[in-house]
């Protein structure tokens, strides 16, 4: 469970904090080197060739029809707030972080320096959540499918369950245990999907308000195995198999039909290999064997937003330089599969910290912060296509960050929080920040993070909803210690049109 590693301030050993979540693990070596060469780096080409990219066609099958869903509209006091002429502050912005008193609870007021709205959702001082209360994750959806929840995690291994609307605590939920991976489903407003915790051979759902839970899925009895004809249970390729999970990172595709999952054995020293599943009919439709290609498990594995890709991410297994990308038969950092692994690309030397996401033509890409090469970079899943978006390094500072694409009714953007900055503030420095997928795209500055970083916990790992109007962040307010609770910012409907 690696993003739950604590982190370090302390100047190139950002490289550590870089790696907690998806596990970036330059050498400290490494990232000084790529620090004392950055200046020389430039937004002259946005478009970068991957030598490695294979075009790969896509699995496709026939979409789940699901009905859609109305998002909640922004709460009324932060639409008072908001003045008919609002923008957000584009560009490389420098303004200083605001003097801003910790909010309280539920009141609602305008960020100081870029004038959003940002209220106190938790106050774990006061109310049932332990310890702290703080947004999971921000590869993970905060929201419910209608918006009306909003799902917390606490010190205490406990999650928990508040009114979007009103930010009132509604009730501690018994999922299993602080890793069962929950994901809203999403058109059902009072369900989540969860996995056994730290992983099981089985997918639940859960209703948040009635406990009831129902096994949609169980890996030792499904409809067919692609490429094991007779064959309906994982046990029967892999028999010591007792645990299939994302390693608490990844996501299904957004309609929740496409799973991504790592296989191993009860006690975690072993990892067998990867699948993907359709929920749908009941069918594994891709099994990639760690030991017959030769590597070992990665650090997370998700499903893209269309279910067409699964993307496994090593650390361990980093590839040799950006000229010798992963292939199919040769996988190795950060990688892109077809639903049934006959086809692969290499994205990058290294799984960094990043994100699925959908670009403003549709197609499934990554966003990923790429310290090897100095930049925030997009690219396309299906062919490897490298668009850069800016530069990581400024002045020899460093940045560490999250990023959120689970803004599928939004396409075109991500959202990225920063922390852990080394040197000097720069204009990335504990920001919040919406950036076009694009070359030479659009950074429009959402808000300060307002937190100090004292361990893992701290860290900001903001999420946004469908449809880029909420954002759920973490932060400790500038205190010393794990004080963490969560806000939220709501934004205009309009403000990236």
């Amino acid at each position: 469970m690696f993003r739950r590693i604590s982190t370090s301030l302390s100047y190139l050993l950002v490289s550590i904090s870089l790696a907690s979540c998806s596990g970036a693990t330059d050498s400290i070596n490494a990232l000084a080197e790529s620090i004392n060469n950055a200046n020389n780096t430039t937004l002259e080409s946005n478009n970068v060739t991957n030598t490695n990219a294979v075009v790969i066609e896509p699995v496709v099958t026939e979409p789940v029809v699901t009905e859609p869903v109305v998002a909640a509209p922004i709460n009324a006091a932060c639409s008072a707030l908001y003045s008919n002429t609002f923008a957000l502050v584009s560009g490389l912005d420098q303004s200083p972080i605001a003097n801003l008193s910790k909010p309280v609870k539920g009141v609602s007021a305008l960020d100081p320096t870029y004038g959003t709205c940002l209220t106190r959702v938790t106050d774990a001082a006061n109310e049932e959540p332990s310890g702290f209360a703080r947004n999971d994750y921000s590869r993970r959806q905060a929201f419910n499918a209608d918006e009306t929840f909003i799902l917390i995690y606490a010190q205490d291994g406990y999650w928990h369950l508040y009114d979007a609307a009103n930010l009132s605590y509604i009730r501690k939920l018994s999922l299993g245990g602080g890793s069962v991976e929950p994901q809203w489903h999403p058109t059902d407003p009072n369900l989540l999907f969860k996995l056994p915790n730290n992983g099981g051979l089985s997918i639940e759902t859960h209703n948040v308000l009635t406990d009831e839970v129902v096994t949609v899925a169980d890996f030792t009895n499904v409809a067919s195995i692609n490429g094991y004809p007779g064959v309906t249970s994982i046990k029967d390729i892999w028999p010591n198999v007792a645990r299939v999970s994302t390693k608490n990172e990844g996501s299904p595709s957004k309609d929740a039909r496409y799973w991504g999952l790592q296989v191993e054995n009860s006690s975690f020293t072993a990892s067998y290999g990867a699948i993907t599943y359709d929920l749908q009919t009941n069918t594994i439709t891709g099994v990639f064997d760690f030991a017959a290609n030769g590597i070992g498990g990665p650090d997370h594995i998700s499903m893209s937003p269309s279910g067409e890709y699964v993307v496994p991410s090593w650390n361990a297994e980093k590839c040799a330089g950006p000229s010798s990308l992963g292939t199919t038969n040769n996988p190795c950092g950060l990688m892109a599969y077809t639903r049934d692994f006959s086809t692969a690309v290499g994205l990058s030397e290294i799984g960094p910290h990043s994100d699925t996401a959908i670009d403003a033509n549709g197609n499934d890409v990554i966003v990923i912060s790429n310290y090897q090469s100095g930049f925030v970079e997009s690219i396309e899943l299906g062919t490897g296509q490298i668009t850069r978006l800016f530069n990581i390094y400024v002045n020899d500072s460093a940045t560490a960050m999250h990023i959120s694409g689970k803004a599928f009714n939004k396409p075109g953007w991500v959202l990225i929080s920063t922390y852990a900055a080394t040197r000097t503030e720069e204009w990335w420095t504990k920001k919040i920040m919406a950036v076009e997928i694009a070359a030479n795209p659009q950074i429009l500055n959402i808000s300060h993070t307002y937190s100090n970083e004292v361990g893992y916990w701290t860290q900001p790992q903001a999420a946004v909803n469908r449809d880029f109007t909420k954002i759920m962040f973490n932060s400790n307010w500038g205190s010393n210690s794990e004080d963490t609770d969560a806000y939220m910012i709501e934004l205009p409907t309009t403000v990236l049109d």
